[in-house]
């Protein structure tokens, strides 16, 4: 029997159970952000307590990467990504209702941990389904309608918050929430190789354990590979969690305005930008667009370490602030292609434990190591740490690990098909 079609990128299918559901969800979780500072400070914690509130978050997600890999292969991708949305409704619609400060950094916990689930099995069941000159646009376009989500959150919950209460934002997440998740249960079948409901064609593919897995990531590709996605996290220094924003503040003391029209300019200016990015990598490749992006990027931030180490005028700033914003814009999501790319046939969902921990490592740590340099040397050298991390990542795809998805389709080619079962 001939296998069924893969839906297109612009399928009920996809624009249902992928599409719409990043962008409702991103737009509650935008909703709620501007409000919880003011329920962490109504327990009368100090600034740096506060903080945890933002970094409770970033830990559940970074704690669930590793056993989410592993229980998509020992369970199936389904479960494990329809937890997440169902977590979140959970913990968002419980949030302003904290008794203590310590509740409230459980339920901000498992909000992160909810966030990991649903990302990571949506990516994998890209992985599993998407053929590989879709599966750029499927990723980057479901972050471009997370953006797009985005653009409008934060001034629509604040204003909810202050008219009506501040439990109000996190009920209409929970709901959003909800709604966003009913149609993957109708939609979303399973994908993982042995759990689909049928004798499984390609054995190959199955889950096979660790031990193959940590075979295939010691060979020197995927310790490139690894290497290179440590270093793109590291590159963009927190600019998703205000690293930038600080900088502003304190070299040029913008104030709260001016900041938060810098920052809705950047997201509706770089809503383009994964669309864009999508296509070209699965027209044109992965290396046509990775390598340029953080090579663009790197340029970008250089140029920004100029306003740090000499006395430029904030309208140069200005100019450079967009010019970051800009190109960090055209690197985030590529490495989740790549990797996408670069994942065995077998035990895929433990692959993806090791290399989204990694990731997700790299992301957590970031903020504090460009702050630390910031700090100890100078905003400038902090610039310039950011550069050299993406010239590594540039270097590191075009120069070793190529075209991946030219390479991924001739192997396919030339792998004998698995016997029909029966």
């Amino acid at each position: 029997m001939a296998e069924a079609r893969p839906p297109s990128v612009l399928s009920k299918q996809l624009v249902l159970s992928l599409y719409v559901p990043a962008t409702m969800l991103s737009l509650g979780q935008s909703m709620v952000a501007p409000v919880i500072p003011g329920i962490a400070k109504s327990f009368e914690v100090s600034l740096s307590t506060a903080s945890l509130v933002f970094v409770a978050a970033a830990a559940g997600a970074l704690v669930a990467t590793f056993p989410a890999g592993y229980l998509m292969d020992r369970i199936g991708r389904r479960p494990v990504l329809l937890a997440g949305p169902l977590l979140t409704a959970l913990a968002s619609f419980m949030t302003p209702f904290s008794h203590s400060f310590i509740e409230l950094l459980f339920w901000r916990f498992l909000i992160g941990v909810a966030a990991q689930l649903w990302q990571q099995g949506r990516v994998l069941i890209i992985a599993d389904t998407a053929p590989r000159n879709q599966r750029a646009r499927q990723m980057q376009w479901m972050m471009g309608m997370s953006r797009t989500g985005a653009l409008f959150g934060p001034s629509v919950g604040g204003i909810l918050a202050a008219g009506f209460g501040t439990w109000i934002p996190f009920a209409i997440h929970a709901v959003l929430t909800l709604v966003a998740v009913i149609p993957s249960f109708a939609l979303i079948r399973e994908t993982a190789p042995g759990r689909r409901g049928r004798q499984e064609e390609d054995p190959e593919a199955a889950d096979q354990g660790w031990r193959p897995v940590i075979a295939y990531l010691l060979t020197t590709q995927m310790l490139v590979f690894l290497v290179v996605q440590l270093c793109a996290t590291l590159a963009r220094g927190g600019q998703d969690q205000g690293s930038l924003n600080l900088y502003a503040v304190y070299a040029y003391d913008v104030g709260p305005s001016t900041l938060g029209l810098l920052n809705s300019a950047a997201i509706l200016f770089g809503i383009p930008v994964p669309f864009l990015t999508g296509y070209l990598m699965d027209r044109f490749g992965r290396r046509a667009v990775i390598a340029p992006g953080f090579l663009a990027y790197a340029t970008a931030v250089s140029v920004m370490s100029l306003t740090a180490f000499f006395p430029l005028p904030f309208t140069f700033f200005l100019v450079t602030y967009v010019l970051v914003q800009a190109t960090v814009g055209t690197t985030q999501g590529t490495m989740q292609v790549l990797g996408t790319d670069l994942s065995p046939r077998f035990s895929k969902g433990r692959f993806f434990a090791i290399w989204r921990l990694i990731a997700q490592i790299g992301a957590t740590v970031t903020p504090a190591i460009f702050s630390l340099i910031a700090e100890k040397v100078s905003y400038g050298a902090g610039f310039i740490y950011l550069a050299t991390c993406a010239v590594i990542v540039a270097i590191g795809v075009a120069l070793v690990l190529g075209d991946t998805m030219a390479r991924a389709e001739e192997n396919e080619r030339e792998r004998p098909r698995a016997a029909p079962a029966g």
